[in-house]
């Protein structure tokens, strides 16, 4: 007997289900005066960051989608944290990254689920005229 397929552990409904309960505790913390929610809810792209890794996991390292959330993560702490104008100057660096990632999927293998199952199913016996009822669609040989 074979294991189970078990799904992978970091997944992106695993992260994204762990980042609504964060944000139910921050909005709860703000409505018992704990902290001020907006303190917490700076810090939003690490959850786009956490998204996009997560993705990255499940869909390979090329994964379009996981490179996109990063470099939006990227652009919300440089917005955020960074100096004053470093995004509006160094915006075309994500130009380059996607245009790397999409060159890099078209060169390299498909990584993801595209590729053949390792054990193909096996196909249905052959049908024998004593398993079965005759039917409308089932040839009958008169003898």
């Amino acid at each position: 007997m074979s294991a189970p397929n078990r799904p992978p552990l970091l997944s992106v409904k695993l992260v994204f289900g762990l980042l609504v309960i964060a944000l139910g505790i921050i909005l709860l913390g703000q409505q018992l005066q704990w902290f001020e929610a907006w303190q917490v809810l700076t810090w939003w792209p690490v959850a786009l960051a956490a998204l996009g890794l997560a993705r990255l996991v499940q869909d390979g390292p090329l994964s379009f989608r996981g490179h996109f959330l990063l470099a939006f993560s990227a652009a919300g702490f440089l917005q955020q944290f960074g100096p004053w104008g470093l995004l509006e100057r160094w915006w075309p660096v994500g130009l380059v990254w996607a245009g790397i990632v999409v060159t890099l999927r078209a060169l390299l293998p498909s990584t993801s689920g595209a590729q053949a199952p390792k054990n193909p199913p096996q196909p249905p016996p052959a049908p024998h005229s004593w398993d079965s009822e005759a039917g409308p669609d089932t040839p009958q040989v008169k003898p």
